[in-house]
């Protein structure tokens, strides 16, 4: 009698939509090795999509992949992962997306784990899974439509409950900074909207009403419990006119009880109730703000236009910081682009910019290409005005290794802003900063901060960002956490627990995601057995990219920027202050990543990870002991 599977369904959807052909494969195929998630996306691409296949090709793959975490009641696990060719990579490449809201757990309630869809329809089609079973539909009249419309008429059609990812008319005109929408406003960037609308597929649609099971489900509500304790916290508060917009309450995804500053619900002066996002509320506010006829509804609303017609607002944040920037240089006009860009701020001139660039009319079909390819075809001058944010998928200049050395390597090794990795450090600077000003207002005191850092990290000098030591090693390990999270799959609002008020340490535990999985699959698992996973789906994502062009000593290497422009300000640190010893307080305003020091943490990386120190290659007894000797069959180690 076969073993019971707990949290994985067990199947993943074929779906070729050129000869319109719905199959199965099994989960378990590849769960015992990469868990799901990104784990199995990235295993999947691996096998499926060749470096000479484009993005928009019908050869690439679009999989979508949930986790076995999800639909089992653990906190924070409602989301899923998006992978495949991306067009807004430069060069286009391998790239993933990570979505919340209901579309995953909803899948799994299908019976189902992932989606795999290859190929091109003839005619508009979506996909509608229910209960086990799959079939391509006519999309002819949603073709076209928004997000919010798309929405409607799916409810119209198959009820309420129906959950779905789509993309608008940018993703239909193969804007390359088109992303996926879902349910509850969940969004991926990359491009993969772009991809999505060269299928000639508007939507996946999803009803569901299995359980899936765990296989210690009292531990899992123990968990959760516990998990609920350690998380309780005030949220944060955003910082629009407290008489223009006011926060009502979470936008909670699927399940999910944890406080989260990244979705919530929020009331305009109008009484405009809206669900929006951390990053996204922001993409056009600081230029609303400046004028004063404007509120900071129009925020709001060019945030939901974005989203409507699904157009990724890190991107087009960088759009209008360059219109900016290049109209008060001279370099761009209202002649040459079609726009009136001295009513920069307003309502008009947001959807005009919009418009023009998700239907490729004029100025905006070069925008449409995104603008690393803009500044490739308008030159020089055009560049010159870029912005350090503007480097490839999710912008570049976060939480850069100027301020936070370990985010050096974590830039240089991925192939779009890590920005889950980046968390680690920023959100726990930027508490402490926050204890800093009002110690009531965080749990994270100096002593915190070092605690927490040694305890994750896995380094006594982890924490001082003045020094190199121990980054290597703290890189590796956010990496791998990261890895095995983002294939679990949980969320990164509140994963990983670094720091706790609900702890006589103010320490989090690390061990929490580990007992999750021990208990929802009854595979025993510690911390350390998770890391390794995600050491081998990081070795595999490696192989990818370098699979794909990547090379490693002229490419392991963080945006120049890093090394000339100095540091000003950073998001939640404006004067970009780090914990000394003891209570010293240290400013890195005004620097500059050391070369010298990147290198150095560089081969130190390359020798934790088993790889070659003067190539940056795997080599073979790493790729052996992480049981993916098919690689070394390939040509690695």
């Amino acid at each position: 009698m076969p073993h019971p599977i707990h949290g994985w369904c067990g199947k993943i959807l074929n779906v070729d939509l050129t000869e319109g052909r719905i199959t199965e494969r099994n989960t378990m195929d590849h769960a015992d090795r990469f868990l799901g998630g990104r784990g199995i996306a990235t295993r999947i691409y691996w096998e499926e999509v060749g470096p000479e296949v484009k993005a928009l090709d019908p050869e690439n793959r679009l999989i979508f992949m949930t986790g076995p975490l999800g639909a089992v009641g653990a906190q924070g696990a409602s989301r899923f992962v998006v992978a495949g060719k991306s067009p807004l990579s430069m060069p286009e490449g391998f790239c993933y997306g990570n979505m919340g809201g209901f579309f995953g757990p909803f899948l799994k309630r299908a019976g189902y784990d992932g989606v795999v869809l290859s190929g091109r329809s003839e005619t508009p089609v979506y996909l509608f899974i229910d209960n086990g079973g799959a079939r391509l539909l006519d999309a002819s009249g949603l073709w076209g439509q928004g997000v919010y419309a798309t929405r409607d008429r799916l409810k119209a059609i198959h009820g309420d409950k129906v959950r779905f990812v789509t993309t608008g008319p940018a993703g239909e005109h193969l804007c390359r900074s088109a992303n996926l929408m879902t349910d509850n406003e969940g969004s991926a960037t990359g491009g993969f909207g772009a991809v999505l609308g060269s299928k000639n597929l508007k939507a996946v649609a999803v009803t569901g009403t299995g359980h899936p099971t765990a296989a210690r489900p009292d531990e899992v509500k123990d968990l959760n419990r516990r998990v609920i304790e350690l998380t309780a916290r005030p949220p944060l508060v955003p910082p629009f006119p407290p008489d223009q917009v006011t926060r009502a309450g979470k936008g909670s995804c699927y399940q999910c009880g944890l406080v989260c500053d990244y979705r919530n619900t929020y009331v305009t002066a109008s009484g405009k109730e809206v669900i929006r996002k951390c990053q996204s509320m922001f993409v056009y506010f600081p230029w609303v703000m400046r004028r004063p006829k404007e509120t900071a509804e129009t925020a709001i609303d060019a945030t939901g236009l974005c989203n409507d017609q699904s157009f990724c607002t890190m991107e087009m944040y960088n759009v209008v910081e360059w219109i900016d920037a290049a109209y008060k240089a001279g370099y761009l006009t209202d002649r040459r682009t079609g726009l009136k860009i001295d009513e920069l701020g307003t309502s008009a001139f947001f959807r005009d910019l919009v418009d023009m660039i998700v239907h490729r009319e004029g100025f905006g079909d070069i925008l449409a290409e995104g603008l690393l390819r803009a500044g490739e075809i308008l030159g020089e001058e055009a560049k010159a005005h870029f912005s350090n944010e503007v480097s490839g998928v999710g912008g570049g200049a976060t939480y850069s290794g100027r301020e936070y050395l370990t985010n050096s390597l974590l830039y240089a090794l991925e192939p779009r802003q890590p920005i889950a990795m980046l968390h680690e450090i920023s959100r726990l600077t930027g508490q402490w900063v926050n204890h800093q000003a009002d110690p009531a207002s965080s749990p994270v005191s100096s002593d915190v901060y070092r605690a927490a850092a040694q305890r994750f990290w896995g380094h006594d000098r982890a924490w001082d960002m003045t020094v190199p030591d121990g980054k290597a090693i703290a890189a590796a390990r956010m990496m791998d956490r990261t890895f095995a999270k983002d294939s679990l799959i949980l969320c990164d609002s509140c994963w990983p627990l670094m720091v706790s008020r609900h702890t006589p340490d103010g320490v989090g535990d690390p061990s929490l995601e580990s007992r999750y999985f021990s208990a929802v699959t009854g595979i025993d698992t510690d911390e350390a057995d998770l890391l390794e996973y995600g050491e081998r789906i990081f070795n595999l994502q490696r192989a990818i990219l370098i699979r794909e062009g990547h090379r490693p000593k002229t490419d392991d290497v963080p945006a120049e920027f890093n090394f000339t422009d100095p540091v000003e300000t950073v998001f939640m640190n404006p004067e970009v202050i780090v914990p000394g010893v003891g209570d010293e307080i240290v400013s890195h305003k005004g620097k500059t990543l050391d070369r010298d020091v990147y290198e150095t943490l560089r081969r130190e990386f390359y020798e934790l990870r088993g790889w070659d120190v003067e190539t940056g290659l795997q080599k073979k007894e790493t790729l052996e002991r992480l049981g993916l000797g098919e690689l070394i069959r390939d040509g690695f180690g």
